[in-house]
């Protein structure tokens, strides 16, 4: 199906944000007729940023107007909005930590327990510290009441420099043959995305695009 469907002008592609570190700036580049899995975005964050271009790809086909994607966000997914809130990614586009109930088991959990899979902090000063640990040990949320939490209710700071290594070792029973230990890997800074910001931006690149080829 992917070599009927591939056109040389794939590799011609790039994103509307192609100074974004969290975007695999290569990947379009990289494509070739014969499948293999670099021909899938294998990160969250890459996935997500299909899906805001999508959307603006599409608003734009239908006549509608920057103003209007915006509206339609706005009123018609407010469970949306809450999840983008308090989703996290890793420098490599990677969920650390999110909300969303639709997601079971992706990222850290909010808190550690003893129950919480085995997870190992290592600062770029090499020191490692080992445990049962949650998002709530990597980040710090904001007081409840200050003016900056009713604006933004999942700001914060980090507890952990840049360029901390956060390993966890989870147990995974999707594939054949039985439960098996995997290890997942998340690389600090973390950051949110802002979909309204990427639609904008998103926007601007597509329109602009547009009018170069019209």
């Amino acid at each position: 199906m992917w070599e009927q469907v591939y056109d040389l002008e794939f590799a011609e592609q790039q994103w509307s944000q192609p100074a974004n570190p969290r975007l695999p700036q290569d990947f379009w580049s990289n494509l070739t007729g014969t499948w293999t899995r670099h021909c899938a975005l294998r990160s969250d964050y890459a996935r997500r940023m299909a899906l805001v271009e999508i959307d603006v790809l599409v608003a734009q086909a239908l006549g509608l107007t920057l103003d209007e994607l915006l509206l339609v966000y706005r009123v018609q997914f407010p469970v949306m909005q809450g999840y983008e809130r308090d989703t996290w990614y890793d420098i490599n586009g990677r969920i650390v930590f999110t909300n969303s109930k639709g997601l079971v088991g992706v990222g850290l959990p909010r808190k550690g327990a003893a129950k919480t899979p085995k997870t190992r902090i290592q600062t770029p000063d090499g020191k490692t510290r080992e445990g049962n640990f949650g998002w709530e040990d990597l980040w710090a949320y904001p007081d409840k009441n200050a003016t900056t939490a009713e604006r933004d209710p999942a700001g914060g700071s980090p507890k952990v420099p840049d360029g901390t290594v956060i390993t966890q070792w989870v147990t995974d029973d999707t594939l054949p043959g039985g439960p098996r230990t995997v290890e997942r890997r998340y690389v600090a800074p973390f950051a949110r995305a802002n979909r309204e910001e990427d639609y904008r931006i998103a926007w601007a690149f597509f329109e602009t695009k547009s009018e170069r080829s019209g």
